[in-house]
């Protein structure tokens, strides 16, 4: 089997081809810098013919992804038609009745995948802004970050978790850098992937 089928495009620029069961962290400041990674990693998504799963949150929740996304280039209203993508707030995702939900999000990730590729799609593309995490629920979504990893593994989705720099310290940085196959950086540069695992 050609290698090729299990690369796809990240989207930024300085970055080429990223694998399939990529599970990828990124630390922001302003909802800019969000719009910036996010926009062009889903318009290469939909490109690459992926289902695309969006989870928002602040500083830019699902009307301003939106908006971002079309700003972008992308046609918002005729992809969320089509099914090839969904922008959703994080309430409608992760949290029911503030319990945030580890095993079972695992497991719609991989039946969203199943369904993506039912559908002829090449693969599923997610990203999650986690800025609703409080100091209760950091362990148990790392819990969840952890499984991640080992789930992922042999599927064809691409993962892009985004945390706000002024949420967390040395600590939690630690803690995410290690739950995460790399992290994606925009030194001076340019974008580039600071490898931890692959």
């Amino acid at each position: 089997m050609s290698t090729a089928l299990h690369i796809t495009e990240c989207g930024l620029p300085g970055i080429k081809g990223i694998p399939y069961g990529i599970h990828m962290c990124h630390f922001y400041e302003s909802a800019a810098d969000l719009r910036a990674v996010l926009a062009p990693y889903f318009a290469a998504g939909l490109r690459n013919n992926e289902r695309c799963i969006w989870i928002a949150a602040e500083p830019l929740g699902a009307t301003l992804a939106k908006i971002a996304a079309q700003n972008a280039g992308l046609d918002v209203e005729a992809a969320m038609r089509k099914g090839s993508l969904t922008i959703l707030d994080h309430a409608e995702w992760y949290a029911e009745e503030g319990t945030l939900k580890g095993d079972e999000i695992v497991k719609v990730w991989l039946e969203e995948e199943s369904r993506a590729l039912a559908q002829g799609y090449s693969g599923l593309r997610i990203t999650g802004n986690v800025t609703f995490l409080t100091p209760a629920t950091w362990d148990l979504f790392m819990d969840y970050e952890q499984g991640l990893n080992g789930a992922l593994e042999g599927r064809r989705i691409v993962t892009l978790c985004t945390y706000r720099l002024g949420q967390v310290g040395a600590a939690e940085l630690l803690d995410v850098s290690r739950r995460h196959h790399c992290t994606l950086d925009h030194p001076d540069q340019g974008w580039q992937i600071l490898s931890h695992r692959l």
